[in-house]
Order: structure tokens, then sequence, then C-alpha cells
């Protein structure tokens, strides 16, 4: 159950992911550096509309996202998947355009930085989980993000540009986040769009920077989140770039000044919510994506230990519990964790935790005994329901792990990798229909619909019932449809 990463390298760089935000490259220069991306538009309006239709940034969004899938790590914990996408749904609901469909996913990768793509898809790197204090600090970066898309500041960079071809503005955009993890295929993409000029077209303006603050701000307030995490999160970075050679990445393309500090902790002063609530999640979810990102289970066990000496926080302790599981010893694990019910109370993701100490030591009907635990107190929680599936595999009940499954899918139609678990389940209960359509939906989600559409050809007309023939049939129809409006 312990998450791991989904590890694929760099094979094109064609319509691969253009990022706002995204990460420094050095020596690139400063204008190729900027945050140039926000295209993702749900509602375009004129002149924007005119420079990217709301079709085309959807289709530029799943193909950049087909890139992302192949170029770059992915975080793969159901349980950080479901706060970052209930955080971001929460914080999305408070903008002024609610109903706008965003997608949120996490990457592996220790640098500290957001950002958003065209279609509505937004990433949030691991290092800014790690990074914030509290819920407010990454929220803050989160709404400033959705600022830029929002006030529609990409596009209305791109309408300015009019001879600009997307295509070459996605290549620059690309080498940004490209060169995250191939510095030199990154650069090379940097290079090419940076011949036509576009990269210091694309930058935010200081006026976009401020509008976004503004408005990041206010969305948070809305959200009953802290504004003041805005400039909080600031002086963090601020304060750590002191130490650095190379500026964090969110700094590299959101420059910072003292004005600007002082700028959102006056606004922020203006617009305190009623009442501020953060989610006991986040501590919990924090000190997992620190276990997942050490170099190594043991680097984690003593990083904790080590911390746990100056502040016996419950996040510091369920993190050295969570590293002691990855590191092979979850009866020591476990302990820890029932002290931590104890003295704190009930919460899925510690139930989630005694479950996969219980699954690590082969003790598969305590796992399922502790999730079934956890589930009375927390029926709707996505870790604890993506455990029961693992224990119910593991205890060859495929049927009651299909169940479960079929069950997510209809909850969270747009979450990959609760796709690909029911296809698992699907072929652990001898279904290979039902997996393939499962697989077609993983892709489709994430936007490669031509690998959907292969994964529906292997529906077998002889073996399938007529409800998965209707299913594939139906979304053939629809896959092709919006390939063929796309081309």
């Amino acid at each position: 159950m312990m998450w791991h990463k989904r590890v694929n390298r760099v094979r094109t760089l064609l319509g691969a992911a253009a990022m706002v935000g995204v990460l420094a490259l050095s020596p690139a220069p400063a204008s190729a550096q900027q945050n140039g991306l926000d295209l993702s538009l749900p509602d375009l309006g004129t002149p924007s509309s005119q420079a990217l239709p709301a079709s085309e940034a959807a289709r530029m969004g799943q193909e950049m996202m087909r890139e992302i899938r192949q170029e770059v790590d992915l975080v793969d914990d159901p349980a950080v998947n479901a706060y970052i996408r209930d955080l971001g749904s929460r914080i999305a609901a408070a903008t002024d355009t609610p109903a706008a469909a965003y997608r949120f996913f996490v990457v592996d990768d220790p640098r500290i930085n957001a950002f958003a793509m065209p279609g509505g898809y937004i990433g949030v790197h691991s290092g800014l989980i790690t990074a914030s204090r509290n819920e407010s600090e990454l929220g803050a970066v989160i709404a400033h993000e959705l600022s830029h898309v929002t006030q529609r500041h990409i596009a209305r960079r791109i309408a300015a540009a009019e001879q600009t071809s997307l295509r070459t503005a996605a290549m620059v955009l690309a080498g940004l986040v490209i060169g995250s993890q191939s510095p030199q295929a990154g650069m090379a993409a940097v290079t090419t769009g940076m011949a036509s000029g576009i990269d210091s077209q694309l930058a935010y303006s200081r006026d976009h920077e401020r509008e976004a603050d503004r408005t990041g701000m206010r969305i948070l307030a809305r959200a009953n989140l802290d504004p003041t995490g805005m400039a909080d999160f600031f002086e963090v970075l601020q304060a750590d770039n002191r130490y650095r050679s190379r500026a964090p990445a969110f700094l590299s393309t959101h420059p910072l000044t003292r004005a600007r500090i002082a700028d959102t902790r006056s606004m922020a002063r203006d617009m305190k919510p009623e009442s501020v609530f953060e989610s006991p999640d986040f501590a919990y979810v924090r000190a997992r994506v620190q276990v997942a990102t050490a170099s190594s289970p043991e680097d984690a066990v003593e990083d904790f230990r080590a911390r746990l000496e100056a502040d016996a926080s419950p996040a510091l302790r369920y993190g050295l519990a969570i590293a002691l599981i990855a590191d092979d010893r979850p009866d020591a694990a476990v302990d820890r964790l029932e002290t931590l019910l104890d003295s704190e109370g009930a919460h899925d993701l510690l139930h989630v935790g005694l479950a996969e100490a219980a699954l690590a030591d082969d003790r598969i009907d305590q796992a399922l005994a502790r999730i079934e635990d956890g589930l009375s107190l927390f029926p709707e929680s996505t870790g604890l329901r993506v455990g029961r599936v693992e224990a119910l595999l593991q205890a060859d009940r495929a049927q009651d792990a299909l169940a479960t499954t079929r069950d997510l899918t209809h909850q969270q139609p747009n979450a990959p990798g609760i796709w690909a678990l029911h296809a698992r389940a699907a072929s652990a209960a001898d279904d290979p229909n039902e997996s393939a359509l499962a697989m077609a939906h993983h892709y489709a989600v994430q936007g490669d619909l031509q690998a959907g559409l292969s994964q529906l050809r292997r529906v077998s007309e002889i073996s399938a019932t007529p409800q998965q023939l209707a299913r594939a049939d139906a979304l053939r129809s629809r896959w092709e449809e919006r390939l063929t409006t796309a081309g």
C-alpha cells in the first residue's frame, strides 16, 4: 500500500506539457524562466478566446498531460492525491468560476512549485507540500496559480502576440518542465522556442503577479483559509533563498521583493475571514510525502527520530511510524500508531497506517479488520477504501475488491489511479473485458484518447457482456468524435 513513483523517461518534446511557474533552467535567460504558462482557461472571454478557444485549450491540455505521464514522475499515494484533490477543489469552489473543471495531481519533485496547464490541469510539486508549514501556506500557492487561470493572464499575452504559434509557445514552456528531469532536452526545447522570441511574449508582468496575489488571497479568505498564508510563505521562500546557490523554482518564476511581501501582508489584513478552518489531514499528508521523498527509508527514520527530540508533535510521530513501515519494521510502527490513536483520537490516516503495517507483515485478516474499523468512522476515506482493495486482492477475494473499485470509479471518475486499481481488480476477478474498459478510462482521463481507444479494441464481442459492449461503443463514439473535432 505504500505509494510509489510512476517513472517514465523523456521520449519526445513536441506537444509536451506547458506549465506555470515551472522550474528554473540555468543558464536560461530570465525571460525564459518567467511564469509563462497559465494556458488553462476553462471560460475564455474576448479577446482571449480568439487566441486560445476553450476547445483548443482542452486539446492542448490533453496532449500535454499525455507527455507528463511519459516524462515526469508522478505521486501514486492515494491518500496524498485525494488530499490535494479535495484541497484544490475547495479553493477552486471559492473562485469567480466555481463551475470550471480542474484536475489536480502531484509531481514527485523536491522543488517548491505549482503550475497550471490548458484544460484545467493543476500540478503541485511534492516539494511544495513539504515546504509548507500549514494548509493556508500550501493553499496560498494553489490559489495564486488558480488566479492566473481565472484572470486569463496567459491568454491576454497570447492575444497580444497575434503572430505567435501556439505550438511554438508550448515548446518554450515544455522545455521548462522537461528540464526538471532532463536538462539537455529541456534546453533544446527552450532554445527552439526562443528563436521566435516567444519567451518574452509569454512572461507574466508585474501587474499580473500583483493581480494574482490579490485575487489569490481573496479566494483563500472565501475558502476559510488564512490569506496571510501567502505573505508567510513568501517570507519562508525569501529566507530560504539566502542560503541557496540557486533560487527555488517558484522564486525563479515569481520574483519576490520586500515591497511585494509587505503589500500581500497589508492586503491580507483587510481580507480576514470570519473563521479559518485548516484540515488536520495536512500534517499527516505532509509527513507521508516526507517519508516517500527521503533518499531511503533508513534516512527517513533517522530524520524523524532527530526531529522528534525537539518536537514530539503528532505529525512527526506519525511520520516516524510510516518511515518504520517503509523500513520493514511494521511491529515498531504499530505501537506508535496505536499510541497516537489513544492520544489524538481517530483519524483515517492513522487507520491507513495500521493497515499498511499489517499488510507489510502479511497479516491480511488483521489489515482488513483495521480497515473496517476505520471505514466505520470514515466511510468516504479514499486511503482506507484503496487499502481495502489491496487487502482483498491479497486475500484472493477479487470479486469483493472489484465491487469496491466499482464504487470508487463512480465517485471519482476523473482519478486515473482509481481506474488502474479497478483494472487490477477486474483482471484478478478474471474479467479481461472490464479490465480493458477500466484501462481505457485510465488513459482517457489523463488526456490520452488514442491509448484509451486502443484499450477498447481489447473488449471482446464474444466474451463481453451486453452492458460492457454498450459502454465500449459509447466511449468509442464519444472519443473518436473528440479526436475528429480536435484534429
